[in-house]
């Protein structure tokens, strides 16, 4: 029995080393210019199932339009519509277009609905 822990533990590190490295090639990330918010609006959101996960896609979503500067994700368990704060460029994209956006990532997870006129900032 006490031979056989050296030996499988030795087989273990031998089959970390031995691993290839991915060969999935890395997408690079769209670069966007600085981006100076003007309004903010207020969304709706249905369909999240957790602040870190459900709000990162949609931070990652709305950053990747080049319009967007800041999301501010509210998440309360006990909520079927969380609310989430959109800072973002009027020059360069209007509430219906993050709407959509918001509307058709994850598999058409979220429903999304405006809370409230935009703010100019």
């Amino acid at each position: 029995m006490k031979c056989i822990f050296p030996l499988l533990l030795g087989l273990l590190l031998w089959s970390c080393q031995t691993q290839k490295p991915s060969e999935t090639p890395v997408q690079p990330t769209k670069s966007c210019q600085k981006i100076v918010a003007n309004t903010s609006v207020s969304l709706g959101v249905k369909g999240m199932v957790c602040k870190m996960g459900c709000g990162g896609s949609i931070r990652k979503a709305l950053k990747e339009t080049c319009a967007v500067d800041q999301v501010a994700v509210s998440y309360i368990d006990t909520l079927e519509e969380q609310t989430i704060v959109v800072n973002y460029d009027r020059k360069k994209i209007a509430p219906e277009q993050i709407i959509s956006v918001l509307s058709t990532i994850n598999d058409k997870q979220f429903e999304v609905r405006l809370l409230g006129s935009p703010k100019q900032l």
